[in-house]
């Protein structure tokens, strides 16, 4: 009875397992992306603004 009743379950599990390393790198990565992008934000707008006013000079050179 026990055997006849597990059978489907066995089909099912022969999949992909779930891998332990992505499940736990995954939240990571995304949070130490998170707080990268958190401290340094202002550098980041600052770039941008500086990129944003060469664009609109009209130069296409760098030198």
């Amino acid at each position: 009875m026990n055997r006849f009743f597990l059978k489907p379950f066995k089909k099912l599990s022969r999949g992909r397992r779930l891998n332990i390393k992505r499940v736990i790198f995954f939240p990571l990565i995304v949070y130490s992306t998170y707080l990268l992008l958190d401290s340094f934000m202002p550098l980041f707008m600052v770039g941008f603004v500086i990129w944003l006013l060469y664009n609109w000079t009209g130069k296409r050179r760098l030198w």
